[in-house]
């Protein structure tokens, strides 16, 4: 089975890129959205083709379900400044856009880290045990009440199970069962993504729910971390409204590190 560095990497052929959209990564009817906006912000990075322009924000829109199979990827760059690129993608199936991003590449800043007059972090970690004092969950994407993705992911639960009545927040470790070699602005955005919407966790019956609207920002990012070590995640949904939930999630790195912000609308189905 293929891992989430190679589902999520699109090729290069011509003037724009392809992604064979693999069978089993489905969330509902198309392909789970980490995947998807993952591999739109890949092209990206291979568009501008600069490592010292790091994805600070991405920003996209999921108006359509990713079908397992080929989809095409569309980059233009929108404009390139002298430390700053805002470049836009676009995925379409059958002449139709499936899926949209704008990313925000910049430079580093001199003198404006994290601890600096001009940088800090007011956010504190979650409270959790270490990922190696809980069991991962015991999932599988083709049976039970787990999307077909999640049979990819190792979810280590602190607080929040889905269907249980409880307040709309979640805490708990993940990572892939198979990474790939890749840590990057796409791994970020397939890892925020995996859990399961804080608003299943106030239901009490399923019901069916899509990310129709999705902004990454990557704070401290994943470098010089154990790559193998999962992330400590965090969603919270304060509000859910007129079919609408409205959901920030963190990820954390095990010395209190936050690896990224990621603000999601999901539309509550039925």
């Amino acid at each position: 089975m293929a891992c989430l560095s190679d589902v999520s990497t699109p090729r290069p052929v011509g003037d724009h890129y392809q992604l064979d959209v693999p069978a089993g990564w489905r969330q509902g009817r198309g392909a789970f959205g980490g995947l998807v906006v993952g591999a739109l912000v890949r092209a990206i990075e291979h568009h501008v083709a600069d490592p010292a322009r790091k994805v600070r924000s991405v920003t996209a829109e999921l108006p359509g379900p990713v079908d397992p199979g080929t989809a095409e990827l569309t980059v233009e760059t929108l404009r390139r400044g002298n430390n700053v690129s805002t470049v836009r993608a676009f995925l379409s199936q059958q002449g139709e856009i499936r899926s949209h991003a704008v990313a925000v590449l910049a430079a580093d800043r001199a003198g404006a880290q994290t601890g600096s007059a001009a940088g800090w972090n007011d956010l504190a970690r979650p409270v959790a045990p270490s990922w190696t004092e809980l069991t991962p969950l015991q999932m599988d994407g083709r049976s039970g009440p787990w999307p077909e993705f999640a049979q990819h992911f190792e979810y280590r639960v602190v607080e929040g199970i889905p269907l249980s009545g409880g307040a709309a927040r979640a805490v708990g470790w993940v990572r892939p069962r198979d990474p790939g070699p890749l840590r990057d602005a796409a791994y970020i955005a397939a890892l925020i993504d995996a859990w399961w919407p804080a608003a299943f966790i106030r239901f009490t019956a399923a019901r069916p729910m899509a990310t129709i609207a999705f902004t990454l920002e990557i704070a401290g990012g994943v470098g010089g971390l154990d790559p193998a070590a999962p992330l400590l995640y965090r969603g919270i949904a304060p509000i859910c409204t007129d079919g609408y939930a409205f959901e920030t999630r963190e990820l954390w790195s095990e010395d209190g590190r936050l690896v990224a912000q990621n603000h999601q609308t999901f539309v509550v189905i039925r």
